[in-house]
């Protein structure tokens, strides 16, 4: 009895270290701002440029409202992306003619990697 319950402790630790194994990154071009939505959920409430969410495996759907640098209006973009389990996927608003902004993917990190091993980089919402 006394060795069952740190071994429960120990399992109920690791599916918890197991549960957000994936993550996705978002960032744009200088002199941008970008507020984010997963799922239609608002991540970032003030404009940034880099916002990273942590999250479980699955398909998500990105919609992103980037502020264009050059005539001054926000457009949405609009993206469905799949995220595999283990890595951290980066994507990247990219400006085409300066007129219409694309979301377009720039890298995959495993997890072990030391951008997602901070937790400070991360918002602190779950994505459902």
């Amino acid at each position: 009895m006394k060795t069952l319950l740190p071994v429960l402790l120990l399992l109920i630790g690791a599916t918890r270290a197991f549960a957000y194994d994936s993550g996705i990154a978002i960032q744009t071009e200088d002199r941008t701002g970008i507020l984010v939505s997963v799922n239609g959920k608002l991540y970032n409430k003030q404009p940034g440029k880099v916002v990273r969410v942590r999250s479980m495996p699955g398909l998500f759907h990105l919609e992103v409202k980037v502020l264009n640098p050059w005539n001054k209006q926000w457009y949405i973009v609009r993206k469905d992306v799949r995220v595999e389990k283990g890595f951290e996927f980066q994507y990247k608003v990219v400006f085409v003619n300066k007129l219409k902004p694309e979301i377009i993917e720039v890298k995959k990190y495993p997890i072990y990697s030391k951008y997602f091993l901070n937790p400070n980089l991360y918002n602190r919402h779950p994505v459902s």
